[in-house]
């Protein structure tokens, strides 16, 4: 018996609109309804997760950036894994000309790349992965640009770094320097990005410590995503593990069932197929 469902939010549960569709939410409800809990898995912090969840009235704990925090309902952390300053300091150091990088931390999300710097970055696509449908105006709102010398001096918690470029082999390189070092945890969820936290940090490691928490065992949850940040969480022994017909080949490979794209409601798909009572 599935008690806890445990999902993604970009190319899982949110439509290419950035949205829940009514359906899902729908079958959230009554899932619920029927005494299965729900948890949302994201890379993004906990304000920008809340928005299409408020959308649709759906009142749930968060496990954001990656695993580096878990949040109740109420926004309150139950569980933080910052990055040290010196992990920090140690990507920055990987820097090749075009990166754009931005920080997740206590006091919202940052970066250090210009805004003429990111109004490009995003016409060129490579902002896409946090664009969810939405103007670059309303991005741009979500940051705080300071400058790299103050990164240090503002007494900020860093939970999560990306790295962006359009570049690849950039990016593998930066990947490839940063897997020598055991305490970091790095992964994608696009071809333009790197998503690096600590590695006690992952949505795996906060959704174990999260079911343990509630009681539930690994058997009772189902997970769903669509990208290899997802991976720490689709390669557990749990009930179900689902890849989106959307994701990335990686997902699709490491979760033992696939489900429906998030075009086509493939998180409602797998409620209703695997959880609700027939």
């Amino acid at each position: 018996m599935i008690r806890l469902v445990a999902s993604d939010m970009d190319g899982t549960l949110l439509g290419r609109d950035g949205r829940i569709s009514d359906r899902t939410a729908q079958t959230i409800r009554q899932m619920r309804a029927s005494g299965c809990e729900f948890v949302v898995c994201t890379g993004r912090g906990y304000e920008d997760a809340r928005r299409p969840l408020a959308e649709q009235a759906i009142d749930c704990d968060v496990i954001c950036m990656n695993g580096a925090a878990v949040c109740d309902r109420t926004g309150t952390p139950i569980f933080k894994q910052e990055l040290s300053y010196e992990q920090v300091k140690t990507v920055l150091a990987c820097r090749e000309p075009g990166m754009l990088f931005d920080f997740m931390t206590n006091e919202g999300s940052v970066t250090i790349s210009t805004r003429e710097e990111f109004r490009k970055g995003f016409a060129d696509g490579i902002l896409l992965p946090m664009a969810g449908g939405i103007s670059f105006e309303i991005i741009e709102s979500r940051f705080c640009f300071i400058p790299e010398e103050e990164l240090f001096c503002r007494d900020l918690e860093f939970f999560k770094m990306s790295v962006m470029s359009e570049d690849g082999s950039a990016l593998e390189r930066v990947r490839q320097t940063l897997r020598k070092d055991p305490s970091f945890a790095v992964v994608s969820s696009d071809e333009t990005n790197l998503e690096i936290t600590n590695s006690s940090a992952q949505k795996g490691i906060a959704l174990l410590k999260y079911a343990e928490s509630h009681g539930i065992k690994m058997k009772e949850i189902l997970a769903v995503g669509d990208s290899e940040n997802d991976r720490s969480m689709l390669e557990l022994p749990l009930g179900y593990t689902l890849a989106m017909a959307n994701g990335m080949e990686l997902a699709k490979k490491t979760a033992r069932c696939q489900t429906r794209s998030n075009a086509d409601d493939g998180v409602a798909y797998a409620i209703e197929t695997l959880v609700l009572p027939s």
